[in-house]
């Protein structure tokens, strides 16, 4: 069978180093055979190592809207806020789709999609990799065999970490609402779709509490600068100076997100001008850093969900509780326990090392990807039919955030 032909739109951390060298490795399943990219490094990258000439080439989405034509779908790999319009053309064109989440950052704007996705009859999928990872896989395996009886309640936990929390969602491009999408459309729309996808129902309430506590001017130390690099006097003690960070020998994420030039002069000069190189106190960051939401699905089941910057590594926690048995896990550990109530055994299972990132969710999403595009038939677990039920919770929660923790009706919300 012949490769997919797709274009790229956005050649950053996601189109840059996960669909294009994703294609870049496997040629005969996948060719990128246009880009559009502002960035004049990042897109030549892009066309030096897939052969792509400079009339498929584009620093704008619309640019290559106008002159591309031979390809069976698009990859949407942009900010946030310039989903809307590629995903409109695409559909226009009854191409083959591939979003990164979240698929549009405002509700208004995904109702909108949604009616226009109905009846569209190509794929069009989400980038929710934690379904795809052997992680969630074997955990919804155990659940369809029954191993815990009836599902009764999930607890879910994301340690987003203290540096990719400083990194993305305080100096980065999701830090600020109005510039990206609330915390929970952004970080976390995954995990609501997670959930529903373990609860095996659609979610019925949604409550949440939430704010950003430390992230801001009042809690800087005395005398700390604007920028790390600018003589702060807390630099030992600060776990956010930007030398712990990005001035170490390891040049790989987050570091090769701050410049395309990773020398030390080159990455000195980008934290000293650009935006990663502020003091975590005094940036224009308003997303929260720790918020819980409770859920209760049509079907009874009860979940939560944890989100928060205060930990130490970047991982997901998870226990579901049965009524004939306990699963815990941890998904960068590759560990889950099965704790059987009638016998009292307790089976560990140890995951083997995936490849690729997400915990093997980028390979294995994009091959779906491309097996769809190329039988025309089957069922992709991230379609985005499915994908809107998690961001109207993930919509919900956050209005319930801001009014009080109150408890929305899903059903009404969704309206």
């Amino acid at each position: 069978m012949k490769p997919v032909k797709i274009l790229l739109l956005g050649a950053g951390s996601r189109g840059g180093l996960v669909y294009a060298e994703y294609a870049k490795r496997n040629p005969t399943m996948m060719n990128i055979v246009a880009v559009a990219e502002p960035d004049e490094v990042k897109r030549k990258r892009i066309q030096a190592d897939h052969h792509i000439p400079d009339s498929l080439a584009f620093t704008s989405w619309e640019g290559a809207a106008a002159k591309v034509t031979d390809i069976d779908g698009v990859i949407i790999a942009t900010l946030d806020p310039m989903h809307a319009g590629p995903l409109a053309e695409a559909m226009d064109r009854n191409v083959h789709i591939l979003c990164e989440k979240p698929i549009v950052p405002t509700l208004e704007e995904c109702r909108t999609i949604e009616k226009k996705a109905v009846g569209f009859n190509k794929v069009f999928m989400l980038c929710y990799v934690l379904k795809y990872t052997s992680f969630f896989s074997r955990i919804k395996e155990l659940l369809d065999t029954g191993r815990i009886g009836k599902l009764i309640g999930i607890d879910l936990i994301e340690n987003v970490g203290h540096v990719h929390m400083s990194h993305s969602f305080v100096r980065g491009n999701w830090r600020n609402t109005a510039e990206s999408s609330p915390m929970l459309l952004q970080k976390s729309c995954h995990d609501m779709d997670i959930l529903n996808w373990l609860a095996e129902s659609p979610c019925e309430s949604i409550s949440s509490y939430g704010t950003l506590n430390y992230f801001k001017a009042e809690n800087a130390p005395k005398g700390a600068p604007k920028r790390c690099l600018d003589g702060c006097p807390h630099m030992t003690s600060c776990p956010y100076h930007v030398s712990k960070i990005y001035l170490t020998d390891h040049v790989g994420w987050p570091t090769n997100v701050i410049t395309t030039d990773l020398s030390m002069e080159g990455r000195v000069k980008a934290l000293e001008t650009g935006p990663y190189g502020r003091c975590v106190f005094h940036c224009d960051n308003d997303v929260v850093d720790h918020q819980t939401v409770s859920m209760r699905f049509n079907n009874g089941v009860n979940a939560t969900f944890t989100m928060s910057a205060f930990t130490m590594k970047t991982h997901r926690n998870i226990v579901l509780f049965g009524t004939e048995g306990e699963i815990t896990g941890d998904m960068e550990d590759r560990t889950i326990r099965v704790k059987d109530f009638s016998s009292r055994n307790v089976e560990d299972i140890k995951l083997a090392e995936p490849i690729g990132g997400h915990a093997g969710g980028d390979q294995n999403l994009v091959t779906d990807f491309v097996r769809m595009v190329r039988s025309g038939d089957g069922a992709a677990r991230s379609s985005v039919s499915d994908s809107f039920e998690s961001h109207y919770m993930a919509f919900a929660a956050e209005a319930s955030r801001h009014n009080g923790a109150s408890t929305i009706r899903l059903d009404d919300f969704r309206k």
